[in-house]
């Protein structure tokens, strides 16, 4: 019994398809509800993280079960590869990369040319004043979700959903 570890076809089936569907799932439902506060987004980023990191976990999942039959000599160069192939996951991979290591080093310097974990989020503070009654009211709102970062979950969703439903396996491999 292989578990949905235990291969990448049950990776993408049990977890990072699911992951997908859970963030897909309370959006809409918060959505329709009219549920916009604050706890309620931050919930909705989690989600949207989770799904982000689960889809771009997908290749090295595919690297190490198809490891002797893959040129690339890492999974490093073989992922690089795999983003000039399909640019839809490698966008996927700067979103969970930014994610994932707060701030972005390329050769031992910080590159503010890739996404860092800021860049994912949007937090406003609002202030409002009363020149009649003198009352000063702030806000905090926490925007989300930001188009473009939704715009690649959507596409990486939609990868490695036809993949489910068609594997290409070679041209992944052979990337």
């Amino acid at each position: 019994m292989l578990g949905p570890l235990g291969s990448y076809r049950n990776f993408i089936s049990h977890i990072a398809l699911e992951n997908f569907q859970d963030y897909w799932n309370l959006k809409w439902n918060n959505l329709e509800e009219g549920n916009a506060s604050n706890p309620v987004k931050y919930k909705e980023f989690r989600y949207f993280l989770n799904a982000a990191e689960s889809l771009n976990n997908i290749l090295d999942y595919f690297y190490f079960e198809y490891e002797s039959s893959i040129t690339h000599k890492n999974v490093e160069s073989f992922r690089s590869a795999v983003h000039k192939k399909f640019p839809e996951l490698e966008e996927i991979s700067n979103i969970a990369n930014a994610y994932k290591h707060r701030v972005r080093v390329q050769k031992g310097l910080k590159n503010p040319k890739l996404p860092w974990a800021k860049d994912l989020q949007r937090p406003k503070v609002y202030t409002t004043i009363s020149f009649d009654t003198f009352e000063v009211i702030t806000e905090y709102i926490f925007h989300w979700p930001i188009p473009e970062q939704e715009a690649a979950l959507k596409k990486a969703f939609q990868f490695w959903s036809e993949y489910h439903n068609e594997p290409f396996p070679n041209e992944i491999t052979n990337a």
